[in-house]
């Protein structure tokens, strides 16, 4: 088994320090790198900039050097230059992986997404992820981008998977080589359509991130996330290492917002609804989609007559 593991790494101000362990973007890579090449296959890491910054660092990783402009770059559109090379090695590995540079997938992440890979994929559900930070004063996980409780279940050959049809954005993918080589041919790949949740576009940046598997896309019916203990799977949560959401709105009141501005609403064990509250999911998720996307290209009419 062989991956290829992309990583766009922006980094204008190289000695600005970031986050609660106010370290500099290019320490969060580094620890990251490390972390990365523990995982237990062979792992290529090809890392895209923008200067010279990396030039003079010891890094296992190969390293891109893009020529961009400072209005592109300051936009995010480092973040679509990694493609180019990653369709070049569409025959070269078995899975690809695209990741910020601040997201941590260990091995316990990788045997998590190996273990429930194929069951999902052989059915069309994708598997998710969920990106958690820490409460510093209290060492407790929270989610980043679960603004809203997950109450949806469905059930596989007796195994009960959460249904994430809230948001299943989280800074990173990683798909099979069969699942790439679809990915490769649509029209998101290169951006010609623009990915959305059903409640906003993704921006530049995001729209990297979110990959084959965003909400409005209709390669995978839905993403799922095994349930053990009556909670997500532990190993579904990775880690933001860089750590700036959970304290970026001290003075906001998180359970009044349902965007960016209720960032680490929830601890990692309050995400779901309770038991007796929870709703079990027949497979119509396509007919949902459907819907969902026909609401979505009539908005606009709808918004006028409310």
């Amino acid at each position: 088994m062989s991956i290829s593991i992309h990583i766009p790494f922006y980094n204008p101000n190289p000695e600005k320090k970031e986050g609660y362990r106010n370290l500099r973007r290019f320490d969060y890579l580094e620890e990251n790198v490390i972390n990365l090449k523990t995982l237990s296959i062979k792992n290529d890491i090809f890392i895209h900039t923008h200067n010279d910054f990396l030039d003079d660092k010891n890094i296992n990783a190969k390293i891109i050097k893009h020529q961009i402009s400072d209005s592109d770059l300051n936009k995010g559109y480092l973040t679509w230059k990694c493609r180019s090379l990653m369709e070049e090695q569409k025959n070269d590995y078995e899975y690809f992986t695209y990741l910020e540079h601040d997201i941590k997938f260990s091995e316990v992440n990788l045997q998590y997404w190996l273990k429930y890979q194929d069951l999902l994929a052989n059915k069309g559900f994708h598997l998710g992820f969920f990106i958690y930070e820490m409460n510093n004063k209290t060492n407790q996980k929270h989610s980043i981008h679960i603004s809203k409780k997950l109450d949806k279940f469905f059930e596989i050959e007796g195994q009960n998977f959460i249904v994430n049809d809230l948001e299943n954005y989280c800074c990173f993918w990683i798909y099979t080589k069969k699942q790439f080589e679809t990915f490769l041919k649509s029209k998101w790949w290169s951006f010609e359509k623009r990915a959305h949740n059903f409640r906003h576009n993704y921006g530049i940046t995001e729209r990297s991130s979110i990959g084959f598997h965003a909400l409005s896309m209709n390669y995978f019916k839905a993403t799922l996330i095994p349930e053990k203990n009556n909670q997500p799977h532990s190993d579904s949560f990775i880690e933001h290492m860089t750590n700036n959401y959970y304290e970026k709105f001290p003075d906001l009141d998180k359970k009044d917002y349902f965007d960016i501005r209720g960032a680490c609403k929830f601890q990692i064990d309050e995400i779901i609804i309770d038991k007796e509250n929870r709703k079990k999911m027949s497979d119509n998720f396509i007919l949902n989609k459907l819907i969902k996307n026909l609401f979505w290209k009539l908005r606009f009419i709808t918004r006028k007559f409310n």
